[in-house]
């Protein structure tokens, strides 16, 4: 799932991940990705920090603190220095901005090969 509120985000990292293989859906507000999240549980969750409603950070603690959705693989993205925030809320991953489709692939292959998902 790729959770941003930039329609050319969400559509650009969609490309990179389908091209690849994967099957994406999107969210536009942290809520939107949380409801999804837990009535079909994606394998991963791309998610922008600034998301409006329910930001990033706190998507990625309630994905991480519910048992029903606790392994699904978070990765938090951000034009903001914020990968320490990002590793506190329990995200398997960050990725600063701009995002690069090798950047995001690399991360996705690593994250869901040490959950032995990939």
């Amino acid at each position: 799932m790729i959770a941003d509120a930039d329609y050319n985000v969400r559509a650009l990292v969609g490309r990179f991940v389908t091209e690849a293989g994967y099957r994406a859906t999107f969210a536009t507000t942290g809520y939107e990705a949380l409801d999804s999240a837990r009535l079909s549980p994606p394998v991963a969750i791309l998610a922008d920090i600034l998301l409006p409603q329910l930001d990033g950070l706190a998507l990625c603690r309630l994905i991480k603190g519910d048992p029903g959705t606790a392994s699904i693989v978070t990765v938090v993205f951000s034009v903001l220095p914020s990968e320490e925030r990002a590793k506190k809320a329990g995200a398997d991953a960050f990725i600063s901005k701009p995002l690069e489709k090798l950047r995001i692939l690399k991360t996705l292959e690593e994250v869901t090969a040490k959950r032995g998902l990939g």
